[in-house]
């Protein structure tokens, strides 16, 4: 499941958060992608992927380090509680 999708360093914070709660994830990234292609990069070209049965936990460790207040997160939250 994805949570969250923005910039390499919010990226790298909400990386951080994963590890301090052993929340296994996955991430894509586009920047180091298109790079290597010799392309352009978008802003948010970092994807964080966790499984499925760890996303509550993540999501609430994520909401209780205030990454709910960041676009990139809130926007995933949101579009789940719909």
């Amino acid at each position: 499941m994805e949570i969250f999708v923005g910039s390499a360093i919010m990226a790298m914070a909400v990386k951080n958060t994963l590890e301090e709660q052993n929340i296994a994830f996955i991430e894509r990234n586009d920047i180091d992608s298109s790079i290597t292609a010799g392309f352009g990069s978008a802003d948010k070209a970092v994807h964080i992927f966790v499984l499925e049965g760890d996303e509550e936990k993540a999501r609430y460790a994520l909401m209780e380090n205030n990454f709910d207040d960041i676009d990139e997160v809130g926007d995933l939250i949101e579009e789940d509680e719909d």
